[in-house]
């Protein structure tokens, strides 16, 4: 592993790998060949791969921007992510959690450190996502209330434009949006310790909801800064399962019991049960999901605690 810390660095970008190493490859070079700033440093986090996925990248270790370190069980992502802000230069100002099948498009570090550098209220923003088709994505969402989940994102915006931007807009400027992607966060650091960084009880999902929800509490603001570009292959480190979908509910009972309290998780739960239970017909998937719901989708049952300590 090589060092950083005696460089000077402005910037740290965080990179979770899941074996799924190519992505993580072909990330770096999308970095190396688009940033005219060369004030960063890049840490690889191996989310306990398998050891022949580490040795692919292991062949950067050479480059002095970069450092990898492993963990020897899978983090998910946000303990994952606060792994490797441990070894983050102590000079860094910023910090960009980027996954891993992400590709730059065009200068993403410079343009979104100078946008931080120009606008003092913003806590954290993202750049403007695409498919690898090059078509239009959203990059924001808002926050999971019940309203939201109920009754949609049209008629919530209908009674509340200013707090829901159109999120399939293709905006020109910056604008201030409540939760951004979750696969390109460029954060100014001393807002992310004040709020104490990730909330390692979620495995795999709400992440960023959470981080939005907690920077709106303190009254900071999230932007999506637009001419910054970038390439989103979703679902590169994660197949979809049953499990997975598991992991997405228990995750978001999670956020409710902490922010909302019982009242609203109570009518959450209803409203989920009863949209998987009456599709059973088409997968018996979609019973057992409406049932693990009337459960309360517990944290025992994550993926969080089915994995193995790897000894490689």
């Amino acid at each position: 592993m090589n060092g950083t810390d005696n460089k000077k660095c402005d910037i740290s970008l965080i990179i979770l790998n899941y074996n799924s190493s190519d992505y993580t490859l072909s990330c770096i070079k999308s970095i190396f060949d688009t940033s005219s700033n060369d004030n960063y440093e890049i840490i690889i986090v191996d989310n306990n791969s398998r050891l022949d996925e580490f040795e692919k990248i292991s062949s950067l270790d050479y480059n002095n921007n970069v450092k990898i370190v492993r963990s020897r069980i899978n983090l998910g992502f946000s303990g994952g992510n606060m792994y490797g802000f441990q070894f983050a230069n102590k000079n860094s100002r910023y910090i960009l959690f980027l996954n891993n099948d992400c590709l730059f498009i065009n200068d993403v570090i410079t343009i979104l450190y100078n946008f931080m550098e120009g606008n003092r209220d913003a806590c954290m923003c993202t750049a403007q996502m695409f498919s690898p088709e090059m078509e239009f994505r959203p990059s924001f969402t808002y926050l999971p209330k019940l309203s939201v989940k109920i009754f949609g994102h049209l008629a919530v915006r209908f009674f509340s434009p200013s707090k829901y931007p159109l999120r399939r807009k293709e905006y020109d400027t910056p604008v201030d949006v409540p939760v951004i992607t979750g696969s390109a966060m460029f954060v100014r650091v001393k807002h992310f310790i004040e709020i104490g960084g990730f909330d390692t009880n979620y495995f795999l999902y709400s992440e960023e909801e959470d981080l939005g929800m907690r920077f709106s509490l303190k009254g900071y603001k999230i932007y999506l800064v637009p001419s910054a570009k970038f390439v989103h292959i979703n679902g590169g480190s994660t197949d979809y399962n049953i499990n997975v979908l598991k992991e997405f509910y228990i995750s978001l009972f999670y956020f409710y019991r902490k922010f909302y309290g019982f009242p609203r998780l109570f009518l959450l739960k209803v409203y989920f049960a009863i949209k998987n239970l009456r599709k059973f017909y088409k997968s018996w998937d979609f019973f057992k999901i409406g049932i693990f719901v009337i459960k309360g989708a517990p944290m025992k049952d994550s993926l969080r605690f089915k994995q193995k300590i790897s000894l490689d």
